[in-house]
């Protein structure tokens, strides 16, 4: 590859960049929001988080949420309770360095496909080494007696390469996708913040990385037959995806890539392609300098679609349900710049509908729970679960 890269902005402007708001005190999430076809009621069922960042509903309707700065992994219930921290949960790294503004701690929560049957909790969180840090992911038991939990049969099945770690305090990735029909695992590693190893198969910063639920390396991935390349990566020339989710009507995999400046794209991931960051792009560098070569090179996969505007995506969910009938299908992206949920309706190979559900938040996640009301969790030093309804349907009571 003999394009040229060129530079993003330095650390100091960067820091500024990725701020977001303030430990100011916030005002009250609004009672209700409305889209083009509903009216939605929305309710605070938890505050008092750290920084959440993922969540996996239980089979008995009660919630695992992560805090990415403490580390800590807790357990809620729909009517507001909020457990201790559960023991058993990995060290995290945080930067410690010039700015408090790392990306580095714990990150998603999912449960295995077959949870009911073995219990198995997966985290992924940055592990800190001898390198400074690196993406991975553990698998523990959960064990709950009484009103205490824990993790217990702690194992890292997955861990960044030793020469793929480094000292960075961005860019992780760290949003994890079950494919419950083959029981394989997918992670999204950021680029770190060094933009040429998105481009570099063998490196797997700036990849969608695929395995068995133990760790093992699948037999049908992608690049097993490539000496340079890794065998664990499935995707790869992706920025800093925190937004993954299987479609569960089709099982495609779809990413929500952060732009740079702008540039919040949409993938639909394929095993093998290359996503083209930074080389393909619809976003310019933090100075306001351009970017890349365009849209489209050879050899590289286009954006599915590209946000005209700032989104900041975090948090994918297809939805499914009755409450929101008009919108099953729908993506329901989190969005931190966007303080709010994008609704992205697809029909065929376009967007076909798009609107921003304003809640005055960072939302970091989106799940879908069984009774099909939607769940987000918002991303401040106060964090929050909010519950989503429409305004006709009934509000759980809080105590």
């Amino acid at each position: 590859m003999s394009l040229p890269l060129r530079p993003l902005l330095g650390s100091t402007a960067l820091a500024t960049m990725i701020a977001g708001f303030s430990s100011a005190a916030l005002a009250q999430v609004p009672p209700t929001t409305t889209s083009e076809q509903y009216q939605i009621q929305v309710q605070t069922v938890v505050e008092g988080l750290e920084h959440p960042w993922g969540m996996a509903f239980l089979p008995d309707g009660r919630f695992l949420v992560t805090e990415r700065n403490s580390g800590n992994l807790r357990i809620g219930t729909p009517e507001g309770q909020l457990s201790e921290p559960l023991e058993g949960t990995p060290e995290v790294f945080r930067f410690e360095g010039e700015t408090d503004r790392s990306q580095g701690g714990m990150f998603d929560v999912v449960l295995h496909p077959m949870f009911e049957e073995n219990q198995f909790v997966y985290l992924s969180f940055a592990k800190p080494s001898d390198h400074g840090a690196g993406t991975a992911i553990i698998r523990g038991r959960l064990v709950e007696e009484g009103q205490t939990a824990r993790l217990e049969d702690v194992e890292t099945i997955f861990e960044m390469n030793e020469e793929d770690q480094d000292s960075s305090g961005l860019h992780f990735g760290g949003r994890m996708a079950f494919n419950p029909a083959d029981n394989t695992l997918f992670l999204s590693i950021g680029e770190r913040r060094n933009i040429s190893r998105a481009q570099d198969p063998g490196d797997q910063a700036g990849s969608i990385i695929r395995v068995a639920d133990d760790g093992s390396v699948p037999p049908d991935n992608p690049f097993l037959q490539d000496e340079e390349a890794d065998d664990k990566i499935y995707a790869i020339g992706v920025r800093n995806v925190q937004a993954l989710a299987l479609n569960p009507d089709t099982g495609e995999l779809w990413a929500v890539d952060h732009g740079p400046l702008g540039g919040d794209e949409i993938n639909r991931i394929e095993a093998g392609q290359n996503y083209g960051w930074p080389y393909l792009t619809s976003g310019s560098d933090y100075s306001g300098a351009p970017m890349g070569v365009g849209t489209e090179h050879e050899g590289m996969v286009s954006a599915f679609h590209s946000f005209e505007e700032t989104v900041a995506p975090s948090g994918l969910a297809f939805y499914e349900g009755e409450p929101f009938q008009e919108w099953r299908g729908d993506m329901l992206i989190g969005a931190l710049v966007g303080q709010g949920i994008m609704r992205v309706a697809i029909s065929g190979d376009q967007v076909a509908e798009e609107e921003l559900i304003e809640l005055g938040r960072r939302i970091r996640d989106v799940e879908i729970a069984a009774d099909g009301s939607i769940w987000a969790l918002t991303e401040h030093e106060d964090g929050e679960v909010l519950r989503l309804t429409p305004a006709d349907a009934p509000v759980a009571e809080t105590p």
